[in-house]
């Protein structure tokens, strides 16, 4: 029988490797993410890698595609068909998006970002549309 003790030690350089190839498929799957999203949504296509611009419109094209399944809902409903509740779940959440979004955004203010600032800017004009970083 094998314990934890019997197995060999992972050297420094073995770890650092590990870390690398962990960070490198991390990556890969964001960036495989971003891609897919950019092809669905509207105006996306050419946008330059910018992680916040992109998953800004992808709400916008969320909300905007909620609501019209709301309205599709309320139609059904005053004709007196009956909707399965299950379709209306993912509604329950769109007033909650439309109240946050009136709303100023108090909480989100850090000592890194100034209130003159766009959301996720960085100090120095890097924010998050720079991916060097990234690998990209």
């Amino acid at each position: 029988m094998v314990t934890v003790d019997d197995r060999p030690r992972l050297t420094e350089e073995e770890k650092k490797q590990n870390h690398i190839q962990s960070e490198h498929k991390r990556r890969t799957q964001i960036r495989n993410g971003l891609e897919a999203v950019s092809k669905i949504v509207p105006g996306c296509e050419n946008l330059q890698r910018s992680e916040g611009v992109l998953l800004h419109k992808l709400v916008e094209f969320m909300a905007v595609h909620m609501e019209e399944r709301q309205k599709m809902i309320e139609e059904l409903e005053s004709l007196g068909e009956e909707v399965d509740p299950q379709m209306k779940v993912c509604l329950r959440n769109l007033d909650d998006y439309h109240k946050n979004r009136s709303k100023p955004d108090e909480g989100a203010m850090s000592a890194s970002r100034s209130p003159t600032k766009e959301p996720g800017e960085q100090p120095g004009g890097q924010g998050e549309g720079d991916d060097s970083h990234a690998g990209y």
